[in-house]
């Protein structure tokens, strides 16, 4: 009984310690005004807030101590005060707004102060119907919304997975779509309702970690998947693949005018190497011409920085 007191003591008073930042140093010499204005006694929030984005137009922004503030307080802010209320107040015209999708937890037995906090991986619109978005989440599965963001429904409700990290869209039929997850991809023929595995053993056999998937823009049979085990490709919708290269690539682009030029990324080790198809990705170039390249400088930075003690202001 003393120890779980003392443990639900110790909880409360971290807790409450934890609400109560203390300031840094504001009569230092040279800090920028939106520092001084965040660190009065009372700071208009809507006032700090202006500041900050005007000065970091100007200046390019580091990292530093006050910097890491900010995003603590303004995180703080949120918990108790409507931001895009207090954002409205901004000078500025251009304004970004979040449309979600909200409320991923909305059936647990607990709220979050932060609902939709999964973190949204990706996003992709309809080409044949702009209005419908899909999103992909870290730990909420994919989301689907038909008025360009205002409401989101999620649609692997029935699916067992969590993170969804890539999507595509079939460009003729906004209700064809395919999610990567549980280490494959995942395709539905009616906008997430249902669900199947696709590809073919040797596919399915190996544990993806997807990183991106792209149909080609001027046929909706050949499919693209790169993932941690290689580069993939299809020529009937995802039941087969081939494999083009093994190695972890990250990403696929097309050419915007000829469907037969195609960009990869690979990475290899501590460096990521560009490839480019001419042909449909049926075969693939590694280019270096003026591509970085990690030096020996450069890696024993990194180990240094690896091996030296961690800032919590960073």
């Amino acid at each position: 009984m003393k120890k779980t007191l003392f443990i639900l003591f110790t909880f409360i008073l971290t807790s409450a310690t934890a609400q109560v930042e203390m300031k840094y140093n504001s009569n230092a010499e040279n800090l920028p005004t939106w520092v001084q204005l965040m660190y009065a006694d009372n700071p208009d929030e809507g006032e700090v807030i202006n500041a900050y984005t005007d000065y970091y137009k100007k200046n390019e922004l580091v990292k530093n101590k006050h910097t890491q503030y900010y995003k603590r307080w303004v995180r703080s802010l949120s918990r108790t005060t409507n931001i895009d209320n207090i954002k409205s107040k901004s000078k500025s015209t251009n304004q970004w707004e979040c449309v979600g999708p909200w409320d991923f937890d909305k059936d647990a037995n607990s709220r979050s102060y932060a609902p939709g906090s999964a973190h949204v991986y990706t996003v992709e619109q309809s080409i044949s119907n702009p209005n419908i978005l899909y999103a992909g989440t870290a730990t909420a599965g994919a989301w689907k919304t038909t008025d360009k963001g205002d409401n989101w429904n999620l649609i692997t409700r029935e699916l067992s997975l969590n993170g969804v990290y890539s999507i595509e869209i079939d460009f003729l039929n906004p209700d064809v779509i395919y999610i990567s997850g549980n280490g494959g991809i995942y395709k539905s023929y009616d906008s997430g309702t249902n669900w199947s595995a696709i590809g073919d053993a040797a596919f399915t056999n190996l544990s993806h970690s997807v990183k991106d998937i792209k149909l080609n823009p001027t046929n909706n049979l050949e499919l693209f998947v790169v993932s941690d085990e290689g580069l993939f490709k299809s020529v009937d919708g995802g039941n087969n693949f081939s494999t083009i290269m093994t190695g972890n690539f990250l990403e696929i682009e097309f050419h915007p005018n000829t469907a037969d030029t195609m960009y990869f990324i690979k990475q290899t080790g501590n460096k990521t190497e560009f490839y480019r198809s001419d042909d449909g990705g049926n075969t693939i170039t590694l280019f270096t011409n003026g591509w970085p390249n990690p030096t020996s400088t450069d890696e024993q930075k990194r180990t240094e920085i690896a091996v030296s003690p961690a800032d919590p202001d960073k």
